[in-house]
């Protein structure tokens, strides 16, 4: 029995890296619907325009070492992206919880591109690790746009769920008052 290599484990997460693609592809299709704030919607269409350039790359990734996208870890992972689709159309409060959803994406994809990046340097893929790095900055710079939206997305969700009034952003207040009792009505 052979042990694996760093090269087996190296094709296994770039692999990785193509199905959590798709995922992120798939569950942006079901959010975007649903999105509820055009400036969320843009972002993810923006994204998703993205994650479809890095699926391509992460394929000619693969053929250069003679590999294809796995099927069953890509069908796998779309099933749930599906799933979540059709969480994201039920549920109330779209905006924010888009957006959570959106960002937790994201931030997978960030995970997963620091590990394939360093996995290809250590197996000698310069290639491969060029790519990595070049996501890692796209799904940083969507993380980082998302950052710059919270209060507004906070705004959406509060009216959505018929919250009329609220502090403004940047107010703060105790919440120690409230669990006590003291809720102001």
């Amino acid at each position: 029995m052979s042990h694996p290599t760093i090269e087996d484990v190296f094709l296994t997460h770039l692999q990785d890296a193509h199905a959590l693609e798709k995922f992120v592809d798939t569950a942006l299709g079901a959010l975007i619907p649903t999105a509820g704030a055009p400036e969320l919607r843009d972002l993810l269409e923006h994204h998703r325009e993205l994650t479809r350039a890095h699926l391509a790359a992460l394929e000619d990734r693969l053929a250069a070492h003679d590999r294809h996208a796995s099927a069953p870890k890509d069908s796998g992972l779309a099933a749930a992206a599906l799933a979540e689709g059709l969480l994201a159309r039920v549920r109330a409060d779209h905006a924010g919880k888009h957006a959570r959803d959106a960002y937790t994406l994201i931030h997978a994809a960030v995970a997963g591109y620091e590990l394939l990046g360093h996995l290809a340097r250590r197996a000698g893929d310069a290639a491969t690790a060029e790519v990595a790095a070049r996501h890692l900055a796209d799904e940083r710079a969507t993380a980082a746009a998302v950052d710059d939206k919270w209060d507004l997305l906070l705004d959406v969700s509060l009216r959505h769920a018929g919250v009329l009034s609220a502090p403004p952003p940047g107010t703060t207040r105790s919440l120690r008052g409230i669990a006590g009792g003291d809720r102001q009505r």
